[in-house]
């Protein structure tokens, strides 16, 4: 099975944000979560009513003709089955999302600039479950990146199914009805804070009983998508902001309040201190319509080491200069 992004599209840089966190300082990698890497094709297990599939990509091509072959590795393998995992990695990696008119908009940003060409082609990526994301982004609430993927870890080696092949297990994402009958208790082995539990169990409640439909999130409008995420107990607006972008294919959610994007704009945009949440969305304006890619794009600076975020700051800093003068001019 083939598929053809619109271009221009970037495999390589897509999956970088996917496979797994950033290194830490002492090089430390993070094992995979539910997206694996294995002999050059990249490999996620799919829920395909009921049955897991685990389905195998590689990115072939150019940015600008792109090609992405798609195969199923293990589980049922008839014409549905491809359909699905289709289906599922076309919607995964935004296939069909045109970032012509978003490049064009960086064009006047000196900071967009330069990271729309040095991640040139890079989609967010989107869940196959906004279950998956929301359950994830309680998780990641008011810790860092270390300590939550090792919660997430835990929880998935606890309470997630599997597929095996060739001596390696691929994980998937427990299903809510698995998480429902959880107790606070258990979550709490996993270091799961109460609260946090409370939530997870009460949502996935929710799911099962057929009280809340989180995939009919994708049907609706972004703002009473956002509303209705408000509703549950434990999601707040960065929380929501995350689901839109990651699970939604929201193209204009801006986490403000987000500590990293706070830190990443002061970095790059030569401020003095670290933005308000509220300098965040007034500098945001001008993003307006894409403020989910420039979020990623500026969140994906923490893959990069520090020599070339120091190079990129010059030479931003050189090039806004240069359009100063020009309007002086």
């Amino acid at each position: 099975m083939v598929i053809h992004p619109h271009a221009p599209f970037n495999f390589a840089q897509t999956l970088r944000f996917i496979l797994s966190p950033p290194a830490l300082l002492n090089g430390r990698q993070f094992a995979p979560l539910l997206d694996y890497f294995v002999d050059g094709e990249y490999r996620r297990v799919l829920d395909s009513g009921g049955d897991l599939i685990l389905y195998g990509v590689r990115g072939r091509g150019t940015a600008e003709k792109p090609e992405l072959h798609v195969r199923i590795l293990a589980g049922p393998n008839d014409r549905n089955s491809q359909r699905a995992a289709a289906v599922e990695v076309g919607r995964q990696f935004a296939a069909a999302l045109d970032l012509r008119p978003f490049y064009a908009m960086g064009e006047a940003d000196p900071v967009l600039r330069r990271l729309i060409a040095h991640f040139h082609g890079m989609r967010v990526p989107q869940a196959p479950q906004v279950f998956e994301i929301l359950i994830s982004a309680i998780i990641e609430q008011q810790v860092n990146l270390s300590f939550a993927h090792k919660v997430k870890k835990a929880l998935i080696d606890a309470y997630g199914r599997g597929v095996e092949l060739e001596g390696r297990r691929y994980n998937a994402f427990p299903e809510p009805a698995t998480l429902a009958v959880t107790t606070p208790r258990e979550l709490l082995r996993l270091q799961v804070s109460g609260p946090k539990a409370l939530y997870i169990i009460a949502i996935s409640h929710l799911l099962v009983d057929g009280a809340l439909d989180l995939e009919n999130l994708r049907q609706l409008e972004p703002a009473p998508a956002h509303e209705k995420l408000l509703e549950l107990k434990g999601v707040g607006p960065w929380t929501a902001q995350y689901v839109g972008m990651r699970a939604l294919s929201h193209l204009d959610c801006l986490p403000a309040a987000d500590v990293g994007l706070q830190k990443v704009i002061q970095h790059f945009y030569g401020l003095r201190k670290r933005p308000s949440p509220e300098r965040v969305q007034k500098m945001a304006r001008a993003w307006q319509g894409w403020r989910s890619y420039a979020t990623f794009y500026l969140w994906l600076t923490y893959w990069e080491n520090a020599e070339w975020k120091s190079r990129v700051r010059e030479e931003i800093r050189v090039l806004r200069r240069s359009i100063l003068a020009k309007v002086e001019s």
